[in-house]
């Protein structure tokens, strides 16, 4: 590669024009052709120039094969020779055309470059949030790790208080029973008493009329004789 640059430097060097010599130009290759209403170069000019690479719509051709009837874009029709017509743009069109599109490559190269170093910044700003999102992940998980053991035994305490509300009303309950079996106990016990002392009181009346009517019989007896 070095040796074909420097034989292609040397060649240059041998080549090259001196300063005080004439300078080089060329002849465009811009060709204007006339539109005449007729087939003929004795018919009226209707464009005076259409300039080579000019783009027409060809609609027929003369019975000898040397004119076509063309329309150019602003609707005017007329005959042109056919030497001056090509099925193919031509050369200079061509090169307009690549240079455009090479133009438009080199546009669009450069947006890609353009898009590339800040899809690159962005990569790295992505690369960032990610570590950053994966610590906050990390440290979510361990606080919900911690939430959930809250939650078990929160669960595990309500569970225990549930237990031992249900035993508590299940002892207030007996509690209750107990209380309602001792004061009916206590009635019964006053009723008892009500009763042993309304049966000791009948039983000493009973007694009491049996004395007295015992004791009158003897009194009466004693009357008698």
């Amino acid at each position: 590669m070095i040796r074909i640059l420097l034989i292609v430097l040397a060649w240059a060097a041998c080549t090259a024009t001196p300063a005080s010599a004439q300078e080089t130009r060329y002849i465009s290759d811009q060709l204007f052709v006339p539109l005449r209403s007729g087939q003929g170069n004795q018919y009226r000019i209707i464009h005076r120039g259409l300039p080579s690479g000019t783009s027409v719509k060809f609609i027929e051709q003369s019975e000898d094969g040397e004119w076509s009837l063309v329309e150019v874009r602003n609707g005017e029709q007329g005959w042109i020779r056919n030497q001056y017509l090509l099925e193919e743009p031509t050369a200079g069109v061509k090169l307009a055309r690549t240079e455009a599109e090479m133009a438009k490559l080199r546009k669009d190269y450069e947006n890609l470059q353009n898009d590339y170093r800040a899809l690159s910044g962005d990569k790295s700003s992505a690369l960032n949030n990610i570590s950053s999102l994966t610590a906050q992940r990390d440290q979510l998980a361990e606080e919900l790790a911690n939430i959930k053991q809250l939650s078990a035994n929160a669960i595990d305490l309500n569970e225990r208080y549930q237990a031992l509300l249900e035993k508590h009303q299940m002892l207030q309950t007996e509690a209750d029973i107990l209380k309602a079996s001792n004061q009916r106990l206590e009635n019964d016990k006053v009723h008892n008493h009500w009763i042993y002392g309304a049966s000791i009181l009948g039983v000493g009346m009973l007694f009491t009329l049996i004395i007295q009517g015992f004791s009158g019989r003897k009194r009466k007896s004693e009357w008698i004789s």
